[in-house]
């Protein structure tokens, strides 16, 4: 081999190594602004404090686009709720990247496999989800039809909708961040599932208050944060003469319903933009009260303490 073609090939390994590390950096930032939006528990705020969301939204527009969906315009109104799901979930599996694809701890190859599998069990959850939705819809027709008892389904399915973003925003929230303390030492997420399990069994009422103390430090952050969005934010715009809210068109088509759902999107991702300073704050908190190191510090001054004596 001549010293041409040695450096030529020098000059290649170098070009390859840099977009790799370039590749690397773009990864680590995507992964960081996912976190951001969409990491631990953030969006929770939207389904304790609908307020929060809809304060970006101009009133007028979502009540004529809304009454046109239930009235005038009541075919859209399946594809609606489809789209609405499509969002959610969309927003889920995005919490999983951000989740899982840490920008801390390097990519390990059982993460791939866990994400889909996370993913697989999302929508199987879901598919439970609707389909008991469907049977209690069957149920409340034969109840009205043949004994005349009327079900407040349209007071049961808003309610059921909000508890469920909420369980499946603080169940996600709260096991990243009990699987982080095993993910060092290059760990793939599925091997520190395992570990996770196995302290969890051993040590579950320690777990169990910490949840306790994650659920109500997020309860307090989404109250801090409605009071700052509707009672300082807002009248600080109204100071200035400043109005932050989005528009809705009336839903005459499949574009202008697109339309409405892509602002809905924006809407959300203005509200965790927003929220995502109290959400780290209440995270950095919780991986501080970790269970995992609670007790490996104990065993730490145990230790020290068995060899002082």
């Amino acid at each position: 081999m001549t010293k041409r073609s040695s450096l030529n090939i020098g000059k290649k390994n170098d070009k390859k190594s840099t977009i790799k590390k370039n590749m690397n950096k773009l990864q680590k930032f995507m992964i960081q602004i996912f976190s951001l939006l969409f990491g631990d528990f953030n969006g929770v705020q939207v389904f304790l404090y609908p307020m929060t969301l809809f304060c970006w939204v101009d009133t007028n527009s979502f009540l004529y686009a809304a009454t046109g969906l239930l009235t005038t315009q009541k075919h859209f109104f399946p594809l609606a709720v489809f789209l609405l799901i499509f969002i959610f979930i969309l927003f889920l599996v995005l919490k999983n990247v951000s989740g899982i694809f840490d920008a801390i701890y390097p990519l390990q190859e059982g993460d791939k496999a866990v994400f889909r599998q996370v993913v697989i069990n999302l929508h199987k959850f879901l598919l439970i989800v609707i389909i008991a939705a469907a049977l209690l819809y069957v149920v409340s027709v034969f109840l009205k039809y043949y004994y005349d008892i009327r079900i407040p389904l349209k007071s049961i399915y808003p309610v059921a909708i909000r508890f469920l973003g909420i369980f499946l925003l603080l169940f996600y929230g709260l096991r990243f961040i009990w699987i982080k303390p095993f993910r060092e030492n290059e760990i793939d997420t599925q091997k520190a599932y395992i570990k996770l399990r196995m302290d969890y069994k051993a040590h579950r009422n320690l777990y169990s208050a910490h949840a306790l103390f994650y659920v109500l430090m997020v309860i307090v952050g989404a109250f801090i944060y409605n009071i700052l969005i509707l009672d300082v934010l807002y009248r600080i715009f109204g100071w200035l003469n400043f109005s932050p809210n989005l528009y809705f068109t009336p839903p005459a088509s499949i574009l202008a319903l697109l339309y409405n759902i892509f602002i809905i999107a924006i809407a959300l991702l203005l509200s965790n933009l927003l929220f995502s300073p109290l959400v780290k704050a209440i995270t950095h908190i919780a991986e501080k009260l970790h269970p995992h190191l609670y007790l490996a510090k104990a065993a730490v001054d145990n230790d020290e303490t068995d060899q002082i004596c």
